[in-house]
């Protein structure tokens, strides 16, 4: 039989005072400001059988196919934008941005 070690990962709390940043984002932005846009953040992923999928229960453990410290990549429309690090904001989770991907 195999053991499982899971350890708590502790995070660091996010204040939430976000300065302005009018002008860095383009003098036009008022145009489009109002459209809501889906953003997407991955931990990592697991690939795992059927057979295993249907046998998981309460307390299994997916090893997913990241380091517990990387970042997190930031995805808008499947697209990577940004990579960030997991922050806890009061009792929910947020990400601390940390890398901007350049437009390709």
């Amino acid at each position: 039989m195999t053991s499982n070690v899971v350890s708590r990962l502790e995070l660091p709390a996010l204040a939430t005072n976000v300065a302005s940043r009018s002008g860095s984002l383009g003098e036009r932005l008022d145009l489009v400001g109002h459209v809501k846009v889906k953003l997407t953040v991955t931990i990592g992923g697991a690939e795992i059988s059927i057979d295993k999928l249907f046998s998981l229960g309460s307390d299994d453990v997916i090893v997913l196919d990241r380091e517990a410290d990387a970042p997190a990549d930031i995805r808008l429309n499947d697209k990577v934008i940004a990579r960030g690090i997991l922050v806890a904001v009061g009792d929910k989770f947020g990400v601390r941005i940390t890398e901007i991907q350049n437009e390709a």
